[in-house]
């Protein structure tokens, strides 16, 4: 499927990213967010892009600031990686092949935490999927607070996918989180799975449920 390098200008920094496109256009879009260390060139990123647009729906999948190829020092506060995303979903909803009432979010470990304050607060995202996303980031240094829970209360259309032995994660936040969200939503336990959903068979099984949530709703 046809590919499409893109860039943003986040304050003085420009970001940069791919969009994985289908056959047919427009199409529904999903923003793809990595996790702390990661990068849009994730394995687990490409199979979903590719895996998505053999079935119609985009996927755009990007660097945050420092990671990748992206400028900028990497951060983990979430305040600051939610303007990364606001930047890219703007980006992604004045795109001419996109279907602009039909852009959903998924996001990896931070990326999922970054993806439940914009679906928190954005009506125009329509689905959510979590991925080994935490409740809170209270163990990371040098971030500003912000109340997880509070926004998990607001956030519907949501498929949370999570490994029963998750390292990083406990399989007990996911709990927390589907507890939280509004209705419709989805918890999806991954027996034996780690924080990086190491196995190939895990990783297809991520992206089948995520394609098949997002075809619902998207």
């Amino acid at each position: 499927m046809p590919l499409e390098f893109m860039s943003v200008q986040v304050g003085r920094k420009k970001i940069y990213g791919v969009i994985h496109w289908p056959k047919e256009v427009p199409a529904p879009l999903v923003i793809g967010s990595h996790g702390l260390f990661s990068s849009k060139e994730s394995s687990k990123f490409i199979l979903l892009g590719e895996g998505f647009s053999e079935e119609g729906i985009a996927f755009l999948r990007y660097d945050h600031q420092g990671c990748g190829e992206s400028e900028g020092e990497l951060v983990g506060d979430p305040l600051l990686r939610l303007k990364d995303l606001e930047s890219i979903f703007e980006f992604a909803i004045a795109h001419p092949l996109v279907k602009k009432e039909s852009i959903g979010l998924f996001g990896s470990s931070l990326g999922g935490f970054i993806s439940i304050l914009k679906g928190a607060k954005d009506p125009r995202v329509k689905a959510v999927v979590l991925l080994a996303t935490p409740l809170s980031l209270k163990g990371l240094k040098g971030v500003r607070k912000v109340d997880g829970k509070e926004e998990m209360r607001k956030v519907k259309n949501v498929l949370i996918i999570h490994g029963t032995q998750d390292e990083v994660v406990p399989f007990s936040e996911a709990q927390t989180l589907f507890e939280l969200a509004q209705e419709p939503k989805k918890l999806v336990p991954l027996p034996g799975a780690d924080h990086r959903i190491s196995e190939p068979e895990d990783r297809l099984k991520v992206v089948k449920l995520s394609l098949d949530w997002f075809k619902n709703f998207l």
